[in-house]
């Protein structure tokens, strides 16, 4: 069985390639022996880490694709150019000579000999973003090929611009099946496709196999503390608040008071958790604020790693923390997914539909109304019932993963 999954984020964001890699976990155990290709935004990267598991034989890339670009105003002017004329080549080369395009492009050819095409899960559809534009035509152009196009776990945000919603309706329409995983998502197909080619599974990281890593540093810490608390901190734009910069502010300034409020009084250690490690948008550069921003004695035990975690590793390690607090909502995933409980950040409705799906949305914060008090009101009420929370997910999760894997 061939299979092209496409879409693909980059492994640079260990929530999406959870996405990816839980899907393969999921297709190995549907199809014996599968022979998976990927279509990715860095290719050449993730073929160096992809392509260790023996399932996945090569990593293209999506059609249209921006990287690399200079984060810039002009790189990213210069970015954009670069889609509008590869996606008129593209169309160009599709209407004139198809055949001919298939044969010379190695993503068009991997399509092509595809028995199913899978588009990877995620949030990446839908809101004011024109950047949703190149994956809905990555879907479109998978559906040229009469095979079935399946999409796995996907977030569509409430589209505001009437370009990207009547060509995004359009495009789904084509597609055989949509996985949404969550109800903001699932309403929302409700609303221009037939009940048949649509329903609702959970995210597709909550499939990423449970893998023990042994950690030495973690384990001189836990030795020295009560507890020891999981965080994922990310950069923010607030699109809500009418001044950012400051909005900005006071998500670090918050969370740097509720981490000295738990050394403090509670002789708790924090360690940061690496999600997103691109150069320009690392989330330890907002965790580096954050501890400039903690008095100076506290800052010994909030613990930033930089490390270049394969996600079952990052799975693992926060399996051994008391709690976790997450801003990214993948590694809320993660947490969730080995019974450890959270306190979810909320940045995007499709957090708040994740931990509602779990029956945990008392659990979640919105960042636009964050403050140390209502966190470390919710941090001592999440582990105040850690053991019920825990009871909870053990058996949650399982039904979870059963669910997923009979729909798939």
């Amino acid at each position: 069985m061939k299979i092209v999954i496409t879409n693909a984020y980059t492994w640079y964001n260990k929530g999406d390639a959870g996405i990816l890699l839980a899907t393969v976990d999921v297709l190995k155990k549907i199809y014996k022996n599968p022979e998976i290709s990927i279509l990715s935004f860095t290719p050449k990267e993730d073929a160096k880490r992809y392509c260790k598991d023996r399932t996945i034989k090569e990593v293209q890339s999506n059609l249209l694709n921006p990287h690399p670009y200079k984060h810039t105003r002009i790189g990213k002017i210069i970015a954009i150019i670069k889609l509008v004329f590869n996606l008129i080549k593209n169309q160009t080369e599709i209407k004139l000579n198809f055949n001919n395009f298939v044969k010379k492009n190695k993503s068009m050819n991997l399509l092509n000999e595809a028995d199913i095409i899978v588009v990877c899960g995620g949030g990446f559809l839908g809101g004011k973003k024109f950047d949703s534009l190149m994956h809905i035509y990555q879907i479109y152009v998978n559906t040229l090929f009469n095979k079935p196009v399946y999409i796995m776990g996907t977030s569509i945000e409430p589209i505001k611009n009437k370009i990207i919603k009547k060509f995004t309706e359009k495009v789904l329409k084509r597609v055989d099946y949509i996985f949404a995983r969550e109800e903001i998502t699932e309403q929302y197909l409700n609303t221009f496709m037939i009940d048949k080619k649509h329903s609702m599974i959970p995210d597709m990281a909550f499939m990423l196999e449970d893998r023990d890593t042994k950690f030495e540093f973690f384990d001189n810490l836990k030795r020295t503390n009560k507890s020891i608390i999981g965080i994922t901190v990310r950069n923010w734009n607030f699109p809500n608040s009418n001044n950012k910069e400051n909005a900005m502010k006071l998500y670090t300034s918050e969370i740097a008071k509720t981490l000295d409020y738990y050394i403090d009084k509670k002789n708790m250690a924090f360690i940061f958790v690496p999600q997103v490690i691109v150069k320009h948008g690392n989330d330890a550069d907002t965790a580096r604020v954050i501890k400039e921003k903690m008095n100076e004695k506290n800052r010994d035990l909030f613990i930033i790693r930089e490390d270049d975690w394969t996600p079952y590793e990052i799975k693992s390690l926060i399996s051994n923390f008391d709690g976790f607090v997450g801003t990214r909502m993948h590694s809320n995933i993660f947490a969730v997914s080995v019974g450890v409980p959270t306190v979810a950040i909320a940045y995007e409705k499709k957090t708040n539909g994740i931990m509602k799906a779990l029956e945990l949305d008392e659990y979640v914060i919105d960042i636009d109304n964050i403050s140390s008090d209502n966190l470390i009101m919710m941090i001592d009420k999440m582990l105040n019932n850690s053991s019920l929370i825990k009871k909870h997910l053990n058996v949650n999760i399982i039904d979870i993963r059963d669910d997923i894997l009979q729909n798939m």
